[in-house]
């Protein structure tokens, strides 16, 4: 669950990640931890110190973000009542029967990032709202938080989870008073452990485009491309977008036209990535047909 404050107090958030360790490769093998896996995905946000971040300390489970305009939120975790130990700029937290959760001040928000690692881990994880917001359904599955006048100051994005084969686990969204829910049905027949959500492609800036995320594998895939031809980056890049939800379809529909006006200047952020060792984000403007957006980021 990613929470970003942005002006005029309007939030954005996505949804809950359901990360886990690695189980072990071979007997002997020491597993990967928790934290070790926070640093291996590209989607998790770098930790910002709090001066820097609307996020506040956290204490007793609850995470207290700082909007603009002075108005409060805080986000209740499912692991109420825990005490924190902070590690790499994160706050980490025990969860439940071996769940576990990591806070993540960022300098626009907060990220909160919650593991699984195995079938008797919850299958549901509540996170609880206190301030002047109150859930409501979004077409998409999300969650609009609405504010005292009826407008919508925040998003909770469609929530979704893969498992450790790169298959879909069902996940949804239930709202209970001032709670959102989200439930995980990780205990299905034939998932395999880790259960990683996959935040490749989503709705971002209040659902006025669609942000992507790359590997460092795909980076350098689309960066090879590109100094090719544009034929050959535009078709590299578009092609690598899958549309398994509104998000992907959308970002599908306007890719080629948006990466062919863009091309060169999006070439150059692909050499920047590469020669880092880093990975790309890009945001594709939906209404406008346009990349807003291309930037390196920590893989």
């Amino acid at each position: 669950m990613h929470i970003v404050t942005r002006a005029f107090a309007v939030l954005a958030t996505s949804a809950a990640l359901t990360l886990s360790a690695l189980p072990p490769t071979q007997a002997g093998t020491p597993r990967a931890t928790f934290g070790d896996r926070l640093g291996e995905l590209a989607q998790v946000e770098s930790a910002v110190p709090l001066s820097a971040s609307p996020t506040g300390a956290v204490r007793k489970g609850s995470v207290p973000i700082e909007t603009a305009g002075g108005a409060s939120l805080a986000l209740d975790l499912p692991a109420r009542g825990a005490t924190p130990k902070k590690a790499d700029g994160r706050y980490h937290l025990p969860g439940r029967k071996g769940a576990s959760l990591a806070v993540t001040p960022t300098s626009t928000g907060t990220q909160v990032l919650v593991g699984i690692d195995s079938a008797e881990a919850p299958a549901t994880y509540d996170f609880g709202l206190r301030g002047d917001v109150s859930p409501r359904p979004a077409p998409d599955g999300g969650v609009d938080l609405v504010g005292p006048d009826g407008a919508v100051v925040a998003q909770v994005e469609a929530p979704w989870a893969v498992d450790a084969a790169g298959r879909q686990v069902p996940t949804r969204y239930e709202l209970r008073g001032s709670t959102i829910r989200q439930v995980v049905d990780h205990r299905a027949r034939g998932v395999a452990y880790p259960v990683v959500a996959d935040p490749k492609v989503k709705f971002c800036d209040l659902g006025t485009a669609v942000c992507v995320k790359l590997s460092k594998k795909e980076t350098k895939k689309v960066h090879d491309a590109m100094f090719v031809s544009l034929g050959a980056g535009v078709s590299t890049l578009c092609g690598l977008i899958p549309a398994k939800n509104p998000a992907g379809v959308a970002v599908k529909a306007v890719c080629a036209a948006a990466v062919s006006a863009y091309f060169y200047k999006l070439r150059g952020v692909f050499k920047k990535a590469k020669k880092a060792g880093r990975c790309v984000e890009l945001k594709f403007r939906i209404v406008a047909v346009a990349v807003v957006g291309g930037k390196v980021v920590k893989c």
